[in-house]
């Protein structure tokens, strides 16, 4: 099972591997072991050539040496392929857990909370930003771990071998990753200008998609492309100047590294000469060399990826940061049917600004619809954001009454939820429908769309509920979508159903059957409605008008 962050992300990268703690130890234990069977590797080799070349030994009689540095080979290989699958593993699984728990956290902060919030921006960090964090933990962490682990046990080796080279790798080695370090300082900065100007691009890419046919009625979409162009050649340059830094760094640290390996192979050549050293000695240090280096040099390379994911990690920090404002709760225990809503002295608002709501108190009964209308400004919305839970209340409260007399909190409602403009994904009608109840049955779909008035009109498409739906809802027409949506809602038995303008922007035929379907639809249920228009008023059982975030008068149509 993935782990899971609980309550806040990780303030910092090292408290985020936490989550990925087993997967990472296994890895750098096989690679530990990749370590010891490389070393017997280069041993074995070494005197298998020493045989060969020096003890004039048949190539028969080392028959045995040779089947064990295959063994070595393929041990080696398995434990190194093994470490770099746990890696993968612990970066999925860190990735995917903080994909998952930052979802969580923005649902919780909801569509009020999130109203200030770049969307282009926040889908680049959920998406390229929580990424970057995978390579983190599948190499630059391992590799961290094996620059420790390889380089110690060499030197380990080395130092029962030959003490001057010992002393050549003991004091080189450690100048690659001071090296490195020194040059994060000034690479950081241009990691964190990059992902700026990524997170810069994606809002302003969604921007102009969104505003396309402003731009066109305007003759000005050239003048979008050209914004674009410019930003992403921005990315693009500072995209350059890292990948410049990253490609200097290895060259230097190539240098370091055989500048340190000749040295070594200088030494043992003047001894050689001299008889004072052994060849197989010699030949097998010199095969250790280079594997001394690889892991710094891996290290190095790896190196961007911490800065990538550090850049990549203070903004998607910030997004836990925001306040959660939704209001969740269990769903009720008790069965017994809702009986009315009741608002009482309620106050809300925005942020630091003023209440625009202003103790109001309401009550809303079963099988009664209400209308709320007001003009624009009057707090309807935001009445509609705390009959939905989206929003926390200053003072007051909202309860729900049951038939049993008992009361339970607004969010531990089945609530249905029509809005001004559904959201139809590509898909069939069924697919449509089961948004609301992925399990649903053909009966229950037919049955709702039934309640919903639209029966009719799916038995007149080719393929009836299997009907695929185009771009907005294609081939129905507006009314037809707000009746969908509303079927929709109605497959979740909803206790509390709730509509923002149903008949806005339609023609007086189609608001008609959509109010006759919303009349229908009250039956059974607390059933409020926000309108502007009167195509509903003739069905309210009750009226209520806001005006300043206060009522301005009621009343009963009968």
């Amino acid at each position: 099972m993935t782990p899971r962050l609980h309550a806040r992300a990780p303030q910092t990268l090292s408290r985020l591997t936490r989550l990925a703690a087993v997967p990472l130890a296994g890895s750098v234990m096989l690679g530990g072991g990749g370590a010891v069977f490389l070393i017997a590797q280069m041993g074995i080799l070494a005197h298998i050539i020493t045989d060969l070349a020096f003890r004039h030994h048949h190539a028969l009689n080392d028959l045995p040496y040779a089947g064990l540095l295959i063994g070595c080979v393929v041990l080696r290989a398995l434990c190194q392929g093994s470490a770099d699958t746990l890696g993968d593993y612990a970066g999925q699984t860190v990735t995917s857990s903080l994909r998952m728990e930052a979802m969580e956290h923005l649902f919780r902060v909801g569509p009020v909370g999130l109203s200030g919030q770049d969307s282009g921006r926040m889908a680049t960090l959920l998406s390229e930003g929580i990424e970057a964090l995978h390579s983190y933990i599948s190499r630059y962490m391992t590799r961290a771990a094996a620059m420790l682990v390889t380089p110690l046990l060499i030197l380990a080796m080395v130092a029962k071998l030959d003490g001057w080279s010992l002393l050549i790798l003991a004091i080189t080695g450690p100048l690659i990753p001071l090296f490195m370090a020194l040059v994060g300082y000034s690479a950081q900065s241009l990691m964190d200008r990059k992902w700026t100007e990524l997170l810069l691009l994606g809002a302003s890419f969604l921007d102009t998609l969104q505003g396309l046919t402003t731009l066109r009625l305007f003759g000005r979409t050239r003048d979008g492309l050209t914004i674009l162009a410019h930003q992403t050649h921005a990315h693009r340059r500072s995209t350059m100047a890292v990948m410049r830094v990253a490609f200097l760094t290895s060259a230097v640290l190539e240098f370091f590294s055989s500048l340190s390996i000749a040295l070594v192979a200088v030494l043992f050549g003047a001894r050689l000469l001299n008889g004072t050293v052994a060849f197989q000695e010699a030949f097998f240090v010199l095969l250790l060399a280079p594997e001394f280096f690889m892991p710094l040099r891996s290290f190095s390379a790896s190196y961007h990826d911490r800065q990538n994911a550090q850049s990549a990690f203070t903004p998607i920090a910030e997004l836990f940061t925001l306040p959660p404002l939704c209001q969740t709760d269990r769903p009720s225990s008790t069965s017994a049917p809702l009986q009315s809503v009741q608002l009482e002295k309620l106050c809300a608002g925005y942020g630091d600004e003023p209440d625009v709501l202003h103790s109001l108190s309401a009550h809303f009964n079963r099988d009664q619809l209400t209308v709320i209308t007001g003009p624009s400004g009057s707090g309807k919305t935001t009445l509609l954001r705390v009959l939905l839970g989206m929003m926390p209340l200053r003072s007051g409260q909202g309860n729900a009454q049951r038939a049993d007399g008992t009361e339970c909190p607004l969010a531990s409602l089945t609530i249905g939820w029509v809005p001004q403009s559904p959201f139809l994904l590509a898909g069939t009608i069924a697919d449509n429908l089961r948004l609301a109840s992925p399990h649903a049955t053909e009966d229950a779909l037919h049955d709702v769309v039934q309640q919903a008035g639209m029966s009719d009109i799916i038995a007149t498409l080719p393929e009836g509920l299997q009907t695929s739906l185009g771009e907005r809802g294609a081939p129905l027409s507006a009314g037809q979508i707000r009746r969908l949506a509303l079927a929709r809602a109605l497959l979740r038995a909803p206790q509390l159903l709730l509509f923002d303008e149903p008949t806005a922007d339609l023609d007086a035929t189609n608001a008609a059957h959509v109010a006759d379907a919303i009349a229908h639809a009250s039956s059974g249920r607390v059933c409020v409605v926000i309108a502007h228009r009167s195509d509903l008023t003739r069905y309210a059982q009750q009226t209520l008008t806001l005006s300043n975030g206060a009522w301005a008068q009621t009343g009963a149509v009968s």
